[in-house]
């Protein structure tokens, strides 16, 4: 495929670029998404294409670049918020991570996504109580077919196999005598 898109307007790179992704062909999808991001006039909606693409090449920084303009004129996009926090995830930040994705559970208490990453960026940090609690959220509110149940629950296994796990269910049973009517 040539490489000059020459004739082509911003909306029309956007959706051979969007072809090129669904048939994996990275590179001629990111030769059209940086004609469409560049500039002044950058098409927004072409950011979070550009994000994810340049975090499939391991480009964390241009990733969260784009995320971040992206963010600028769009807030309160909660998958780009997540995904953000991701790049900070992936990038050795987990302190931003947990702050970007706390604030789209403010917004989006069920957000499966990000309930996952929360338990799994609380769990690597020794905040067990808060791994669990997130993944408890996780399976009361997502279908159990979900692909974050699925792996939530992968983790929440890990977690009660881990060397020196409190032999407790991850639901630990009410005592007595709260379990008792008027209690």
């Amino acid at each position: 495929m040539p490489t000059e898109h020459n004739g082509f307007d911003q909306e029309e790179l956007l959706a051979l670029a969007r072809r090129d992704l669904e048939a994996g062909r990275l590179e001629e999808a990111l030769l059209k998404l940086k004609q469409v991001i560049a500039g002044t006039d950058a098409m927004v909606e072409a950011l979070p294409f550009a994000a994810r693409v340049y975090g499939q090449l391991g480009l964390i920084e241009k990733a969260r670049a784009c995320y971040k303009r992206y963010l600028e004129v769009r807030p309160g996009a909660l998958p780009e918020s997540f995904e953000l926090g991701i790049t900070y995830f992936e990038g050795g930040d987990p302190a931003e991570a947990r702050k970007i994705w706390d604030t789209v559970l403010g917004a989006a208490p069920t957000h499966p996504p990000t309930l996952f990453y929360s338990g799994l960026l609380a769990a690597r940090e020794g905040r067990v109580p808060d791994a669990r609690r997130n993944l408890d959220v996780l399976f009361k509110s997502a279908p159990a077919d979900n692909l974050y149940v699925t792996r939530g629950r992968e983790l929440l296994d890990e977690i009660n196999n881990a060397p020196g796990a409190p032999a407790v269910p991850a639901r630990p049973e009410l005592p007595p005598a709260a379990a008792k009517p008027g209690h």
